[in-house]
């Protein structure tokens, strides 16, 4: 059986509106089903040059299926996540402090359709973000996971900020979910296991790598060149790969996450 083939994709927000605008559409789709309602002021990273959408697209059709975003931290957009926490811990915003003149992203807007959960394309898209960040000049990244997806960020090095909250964490956005803040440094990956960093380096030196992880096959587009083509473009360039003798990746197994 031929495996299942998926497209992971970066694109700067203002660089693909329609993309965006895809993403978006999908995205509060997802979490109207979960009982989340989503207003167009929370939809502004769209025009924000800041933002970098990354995608995960089925290869035969072009369905947009799961997607994840870094919105980096600047004066004129702070990261997503900085309104809520200095609330909560007046301390945060001493740390976005510290980190911003590094290069700071929040890793975020997280979701996946329905019909493809336990394919692990959350960490698929986390680790394609993880290995562009230096290149994106984005030295640290944080997040704010609850219980059920922090374990997703855990598995490629992201570590809790412990030094506010209860260890990093809050009960937010209301007493069902333990949030915990996190941080990973994009460059050293001094935290990250030895197998997910020689990976996370592959396809940093490699940013158009195509891998077999399972039943599943990924073909990352994550060079600027391609951000702004169109999927049947992509297609194209994937049937090229495809006819060429480029070693594929293979990895016995996939993560469910």
């Amino acid at each position: 059986m031929n495996p299942t083939q998926f497209v992971i994709r970066m694109i700067r927000s203002v660089e693909s509106p329609e993309v965006a605008r895809c993403f978006t559409k999908e995205h509060t789709n997802v979490l109207k089903q979960i009982g989340v309602n989503v207003t167009s002021a929370k939809q502004d990273w769209q025009s924000n040059p800041n933002t970098y959408m990354f995608i995960a697209e089925v290869a035969e059709t072009g369905e947009m299926v799961a997607g994840m975003r870094l919105d980096m931290d600047s004066e004129i957009k702070p990261i997503p996540m900085a309104e809520a926490l200095t609330k909560l811990s007046p301390e945060f915003g001493d740390i976005v402090d510290n980190l911003k003149s590094c290069g700071l992203a929040e890793g975020c807007g997280w979701w996946i359709k329905k019909g493809y959960s336990g394919l692990g394309l959350p960490g698929t898209l986390l680790r394609a973000g993880v290995s562009v960040a230096p290149r994106l000049g984005i030295h640290y990244i944080v997040g704010f996971p609850h219980q059920h997806t922090k374990p997703i960020m855990a598995k490629y090095g992201f570590i809790a900020v412990d030094v506010i909250g209860t260890n990093g964490s809050f009960m937010y956005p209301d007493e069902r979910y333990n949030s915990t803040v996190v941080e990973l440094n994009t460059q050293t990956l001094h935290t990250t296991p030895k197998v997910e960093r020689e990976r996370i380096l592959r396809l940093r030196n490699n940013p158009q790598l195509m891998e077999q992880d399972g039943d599943l096959l990924f073909q990352y587009w994550l060079d600027p060149e391609y951000e702004s083509k169109s999927m049947p473009a992509l297609l194209r360039a994937l049937e090229e790969v495809e006819e060429s003798e480029e070693p594929v990746l293979v990895y016995a197994n996939y993560s469910n996450n």
